[in-house]
């Protein structure tokens, strides 16, 4: 399967307000959401935002059927990046962005001139 990946680009930078609300549209609209755990090898299952465990950098997986996207965060940032395969369809790795409140831009990861002037501006 072929790799895909794409890069959210918000209106503000994402507080623990702004990422609870992102994890709440994907639990809403998704079966199964799951954070990487701090500092250990594995995933726990995040029923509901408050179960998030905050750190600097977050790592998720969300899971629909049997498509799944890793998405990376940081706090305080205005970027969000998600991995996974390249559908037939729409990319379920696009799919989880779409619907998110404040997004600004999504950039596709083989836009490498954009993803550049996104770096030099400090954005990601």
């Amino acid at each position: 399967m072929i790799q895909k990946g794409f890069v959210a680009v918000f209106e503000q930078p994402l507080d623990r307000a702004a990422l609870s609300e992102c994890v709440a549209s994907w639990l809403d609209r998704f079966e199964k959401v799951e954070q990487v755990v701090p500092k250990m090898e594995g995933t726990l299952e995040v029923k509901e935002p408050s179960e998030i465990m905050w750190e600097p950098n977050l790592q998720f997986r969300v899971i629909n059927g049997e498509q799944f996207a890793w998405v990376y965060v940081s706090l305080d940032k205005r970027a969000m990046e998600t991995t996974g395969f390249q559908d037939a369809e729409i990319s379920f790795c696009l799919e989880v962005l779409l619907e998110l409140p404040n997004i600004a831009e999504v950039v596709d990861e083989k836009n490498q001139r954009r993803l550049e002037e996104l770096e030099k501006a400090g954005i990601i």
